[in-house]
C-alpha cells in the first residue's frame, strides 16, 4: 500500500515537476542570455526585475495559492461548495496587489533611477507581473485543490515557456547579428507578462469551476477574518524561509574580504540547492492531498498520506548526500569552473541542510492541512533566530554560515516535526479535539 501511494505521488509529480522544470530553466536562461547580449546597465536592470518578480510571485503570493488549494481541497472533501472561499481569496489577492502597487509606486523615485536604471517600461512590467500573480495564485490554487495537476502543470509550464521562447529568440537574433541593444525593455516586459499569459490560457478551465454547474446552489459567503489570519501567518513563514535561504552568501560577503572564498561559497550554496530546485513543486502537489486526508473522517488518513512523501524525501536525500560526498567538488568545478574551491565536505554539509529543507516541504503542508499556521510561522521564527545566532560563533565566516544553514534547518524541521508528530499520534476517542488555529471552531 505504501509503494502504491508513492507511485501515485510520482505520477502526479510528473506534470507539476515538468512545469516547474521549464519555469526554473527559463529563469536561468533569461539571465544567462541577458548577461551576454546587453550592456552592464541593461543587464543590471533586468537582473533586478528577475529578483523582484520572484520575490513578489513565488514569495508574497505563494500564501494565497496555498490557502486557496487548502480550502478548496478541504471543502470538496467535506462535500461543501468551494466557490465562496475562492472568491474571498480572490478579493484578498487583489488587496495584496493593491498594497504592492502602492509600495512600488511610492518607491519609484528610488527604483526607477537606481535599480531599473531609468527604464520606465520595466517599472510598468513589475506592476503587470504583480497583477498577474494576484490572478494566477488563485487559479493555480484552485487547480491544485481540485487535484487537477495537469492543469496546474500547464499553467506553470506556460509561464516558463513564454520566458523560454523570449530567451531563445533573443539569443538567435544576437547570434544572427541583429541589432538587439535596445530590446532590453521588451525582453524584460515579456518576462513580466508571462504569468498573465498563463492566466489567459487556463481561464477556460478556471471559469467553469468558479461558476459551478447549471442550477448549482451558491453557498453562503465565506468569513474573511480567518482567511486574513491564515494568509498573513503563511506570508510571514514564506518571507522568513526566503530570508534564511538567501542570506548566508550575503552575510559571508559582508564579513569576509576574501572575494574568491566568498564566490566559491555562494557557488556551493547554489550547487547544494539543486535537489530543492527539483523538489520545489512538492508543496503544491502534496497540500491538496493532505488537506483532503485531514478533512476525512479517518483520523489516520493524514498519517498514511505523509509517510510515503517523507520516505520519498529520505530516498532522494540519501542519494543527494551520497553524491555530494563523493563528487561535490568535481561537480562544482564542472558547473562553475576552476574558481570553485569548496571541498566535498562543505558541499555535503550544505546538502544535508537542503535535505532538511525538502523535509520541511512535506511537514509544513501537513501542518497547514491541520490549520496549524501559527506553528508553521513560529517554526520559521525559531529557525531565523538560530540562523542569526550562528554567526556569533568564533569561527571563520564560511564555517559560521555552514553551521547557520544546518542549525536553522534542524531547528525549523525540529519544531514543525514535533508539532506534526503530536498532532498525528493516535489518541483515545475520549480525548478532547484539537481545533485549527485559523478556522472558527
Amino acid at each position: 500500500m505504501t509503494w502504491a501511494r508513492v507511485r501515485a505521488l510520482l505520477g502526479s509529480a510528473a506534470s507539476v515537476g515538468a512545469g516547474y522544470l521549464v519555469l526554473g530553466g527559463a529563469g536561468y536562461l533569461f539571465l544567462a542570455v541577458a548577461s551576454r547580449v546587453f550592456d552592464e546597465s541593461a543587464y543590471s536592470a533586468l537582473a533586478s526585475v528577475y529578483l523582484l518578480v520572484n520575490i513578489i510571485g513565488p514569495g508574497l503570493f505563494a500564501a494565497i495559492e496555498q490557502e486557496t488549494s487548502r480550502n478548496v481541497s478541504t471543502r470538496l472533501a467535506r462535500g461543501e461548495d468551494p466557490r465562496p472561499v475562492v472568491r474571498r481569496l480572490g478579493l484578498l489577492s487583489a488587496g495584496l496587489f493593491a498594497g504592492i502597487a502602492v509600495v512600488t509606486l511610492a518607491l519609484s523615485p528610488v527604483l526607477l533611477p537606481d535599480v531599473l536604471h531609468g527604464n520606465a517600461v520595466l517599472l510598468a512590467g513589475l506592476l503587470i507581473a504583480s497583477a498577474s500573480y494576484a490572478a494566477v495564485s488563485v487559479t493555480r490554487g484552485n487547480f491544485g485543490g481540485r487535484h487537477a495537476f495537469g492543469r496546474y502543470g500547464t499553467s506553470v509550464g506556460t509561464e516558463g515557456t513564454v520566458r523560454l521562447v523570449a530567451a531563445v529568440g533573443l539569443a538567435a537574433l544576437a547570434l544572427g547579428g541583429a541589432a538587439v541593444a535596445g530590446a532590453s525593455s521588451l525582453y524584460g516586459l515579456v518576462f513580466c507578462v508571462a504569468p498573465a499569459v498563463a492566466v489567459a490560457l487556463t481561464a477556460g478551465w478556471f471559469t467553469p469551476d468558479l461558476r459551478g454547474g447549471a442550477g448549482a446552489a451558491e453557498a453562503a459567503p465565506e468569513p474573511i477574518g480567518p482567511l486574513v489570519r491564515s494568509t498573513g501567518l503563511l506570508t510571514v513563514a514564506w518571507g522568513l524561509s526566503l530570508a534564511i535561504a538567501n542570506a548566508a552568501p550575503v552575510v559571508v560577503s559582508a564579513l569576509s574580504a576574501d572575494d574568491a572564498t566568498n564566490a566559491a561559497f555562494a557557488s556551493a550554496v547554489v550547487l547544494a540547492r539543486i535537489p530543492l530546485f527539483v523538489f520545489q513543486g512538492a508543496q503544491s502537489l502534496v497540500l491538496p492531498s493532505f488537506s483532503r486526508a485531514a478533512a476525512s473522517a479517518d483520523p489516520g488518513a493524514l498519517r498514511r498520506a505523509v509517510r510515503p512523501a517523507l520516505l520519498l524525501v529520505a530516498a532522494v536525500g540519501a542519494l543527494a548526500v551520497g553524491v555530494s560526498a563523493v563528487l561535490g567538488h568535481w561537480l562544482g568545478r564542472i558547473a562553475f569552473g576552476p574558481s570553485f574551491t569548496s571541498s566535498d565536505a562543505l558541499v555535503t554539509a550544505l546538502m544535508v541542510g537542503t535535505v532538511a529543507g525538502m523535509a520541511v516541504q512535506i511537514v509544513q503542508p501537513a501542518l497547514l492541512a491541520l490549520g496549524r499556521h501559527r506553528w508553521v510561522a513560529g517554526g520559521w521564527v525559531v529557525g531565523l533566530v538560530v540562523f542569526a545566532a550562528s554567526f556569533a560563533l568564533p569561527f571563520a565566516p564560511v564555517t559560521d554560515a555552514v553551521i547557520a544553514q544546518l542549525a536553522s534547518a534542524g531547528a525549523t524541521i525540529g519544531v514543525l516535526g514535533a508539532v506534526l508528530y503530536r498532532a498525528l499520534r493516535p489518541v483515545p476517542a475520549s480525548a478532547p479535539k484539537e481545533f485549527s488555529d485559523v478556522q472558527p471552531a
